[in-house]
């Protein structure tokens, strides 16, 4: 494993072991799979972009995360408790030598958004919390942004349902910016037996217009294609995807897509080589 990666050294203590800390959506702790795939996956990519996040064409790095939680997680069957995504992404940025200026988190807890804020000043960090719904919070972001930035953002939300496009329009409007996204299948196939009927409008924020553009798609077809009707939409944004990277649990279901898309060559080959390096074993979910 790369040393320089912050996921290879030893856990960090919790510099506020009083404030909360994200025991999962069934409040019984986050899976395995999180650190194990996500986050090694997050702290390499900033690790690949070391170089360019450096270059004199940009004068400052900003890393947005609109659902950072409370900056520590309780991972399922473990005593101790770990850095959130927003931590390994501050300490691998600076591990790399290339530490952002800017570092945005956000919860709709306002006492969640404060703990990853307070968490991330402890470290040296930066940071600025943005409490409130993600669809408002990440507009605020884009907007705090100074001028001649490179911008990582990473989007995790617990519910397919949160993943707006109307949030990620407003952080595209940015003109250097990159995404890792992880887009939840499992939640979208849990939920997906009403979906076409407009009294459950759970996922019309994901694709808006879906249904129409989707109406003579079979049930059984329906998972895939609005994925791709999700794709489609983020593409007339103006970006371009790497591959996307399904996830699984431990009875090989799959239950996210992690996609990186930027408007560059040069993070979609760095992507691409990250995403090549080779995967360790899930986890449950």
């Amino acid at each position: 494993m790369n040393k320089r990666l912050i996921i290879s050294r030893p856990i960090e203590p919790d510099s506020h072991p009083h404030l909360p800390v994200d025991n999962g959506k069934n409040n019984d702790g986050v899976g395995g799979w999180v650190h194990a795939e996500k986050h090694r996956l997050l702290a390499t990519y900033i690790d690949a972009a070391r170089s360019a996040a450096n270059s004199n064409k940009f004068s400052h790095w900003v890393y947005l995360d609109p659902f950072s939680g409370p900056g520590r997680m309780q991972t399922r069957g473990e005593a101790f408790t770990r850095p959130g995504g927003a931590m390994v992404a501050w300490r691998q940025s600076q591990i790399s030598g290339a530490a952002f200026d800017r570092v945005f988190v956000g919860d709709l807890d306002p006492a969640k958004a404060a703990a990853c804020e307070t968490r991330l000043k402890a470290a040296g960090c930066n940071a600025q919390a943005f409490p409130g719904p993600a669809s408002t919070t990440a507009l605020q972001m884009a907007k705090a942004v100074p001028d001649r930035s490179l911008v990582l953002v990473y989007i995790d939300p617990y519910n397919l349902s949160l993943l707006s496009f109307e949030m990620i329009s407003a952080l595209a409007s940015l003109p250097k910016v990159d995404f890792v996204v992880h887009f939840s299948t499992m939640d979208w196939l849990r939920n997906s037996a009403n979906a076409r009927d407009p009294a459950h409008p759970r996922f019309d924020d994901v694709s808006p217009g879906w249904r129409d553009r989707l109406r003579g798609v079979s049930d059984s077809s329906l998972p895939v294609a609005l994925f791709q009707d999700w794709y489609d939409k983020i593409v007339g944004l103006g970006f371009r995807f790497a591959k996307a990277m399904p996830i699984y649990n431990n009875d090989q279901q799959e239950i996210y897509k992690l996609v990186f898309f930027a408007r560059h060559d040069l993070p979609l080959r760095l992507w691409g080589d990250v995403s090549r390096q080779p995967q360790i074993a899930m986890f449950g979910d």
